[in-house]
């Protein structure tokens, strides 16, 4: 699986929180809880927190008061950076946060969470991870990373026998606007769409295809499906995010190079340099396409 640093996690939070579709969030209302009114959430992918951090506060305002986190990365260092990242937040929200045997233990206004932590090789290892039975899967720009194969077998059929209901955000799709314009934006963006359908550890990656796959996918499993964009935008308040995102671009197209589909480096360091002199000069604008999916069954 691909490797994320705790840096770029940490960076793209606020374009993520501004972009997610959480009206989506209202259709786990109806929900129940298998276990006593206690909402088992498993989420893949976890990096250091951020999916908790966000939903587990929109849970409990739609009645999970009584929710049990499960959260699976790979990385060990992302999975160690959870308990700290986790207690600076819940300290600036007003949330109690203590540690526990097990993990965490987050409570405020009514709700409590319990949150455990686990590492797990997701790509080879995701059938000895139990599902929580009638509870929700979640994961956060995941979807894109996985192969179809995966998607299908290793994910889907497991979550549909266990009664999940599925909330998966912030899943690539190929959109991108950039604004001023460039002559070579359009290559870049298809050289990177083309690099998001290589293999990021679990095979062929669906890419830009795979919020679209997931959905018909689960309709045809019999899930009911919602879903919503959740565009980044980013303009003159985050010229940090969008050095990061261009320099990984480049990265990505000069990578596609080695298929005979790449443009040349010069051209991609021309490209790269002016772009960022507009992001410097507070001039450049971009849109990131993303979509959020909701799978209720």
């Amino acid at each position: 699986m691909s490797d994320f640093s705790d840096a770029w996690l940490a960076l793209r939070v606020p374009a993520d929180t501004a972009a997610r579709a959480d009206e989506l969030v209202q259709g786990l209302a109806g929900l129940a809880p298998a276990t006593d009114g206690l909402l088992q959430v498993l989420d893949l992918g976890c990096g250091t927190g951020a999916n908790l951090r966000h939903l587990a506060p929109l849970l409990a305002a739609v009645g999970h008061r009584r929710q049990q986190w499960t959260c699976v990365d790979h990385a060990p260092a992302l999975l160690a950076r959870l308990p700290a990242v986790t207690g600076e937040w819940a300290g600036a929200a007003g949330l109690a946060c203590r540690e526990t045997d097990d993990g965490l233990q987050l409570a405020a206004g009514g709700w409590e969470a319990a949150v455990a932590t686990r590492r797990l090789d997701l790509a080879g290892d995701f059938r000895v991870l139990p599902v929580p039975a009638d509870g929700l899967v979640t994961a956060s720009a995941l979807l894109d990373l996985v192969s179809a194969s995966w998607l299908d077998a290793a994910l889907l059929a497991r979550c549909r026998a266990g009664g999940c209901a599925l909330l998966f955000t912030l899943s690539y799709d190929g959109r991108c606007t950039v604004s001023p314009a460039h002559g070579e934006d359009a290559r870049v963006v298809d050289l990177v769409n083309r690099h998001q359908r290589t293999d990021k550890g679990f095979g062929p990656a669906l890419g830009p295809a795979a919020a679209e796959r997931a959905a018909a996918r689960c309709r045809a499993l019999g899930w009911r499906v919602e879903m919503a964009p959740s565009d980044w935008v980013l303009g003159t308040e985050a010229p940090d995010l969008q050095h990061a995102l261009l320099a990984g671009w480049r990265d990505a197209a000069s990578a596609m190079a080695s298929s005979g589909a790449g443009l040349p480096a010069s051209r991609l360091d021309a490209w790269l340099t002016a772009r960022c002199g507009w992001v410097a000069a507070g001039r450049s604008w971009l849109r990131v396409g993303h979509q959020d999916l909701l799978a209720l069954p």
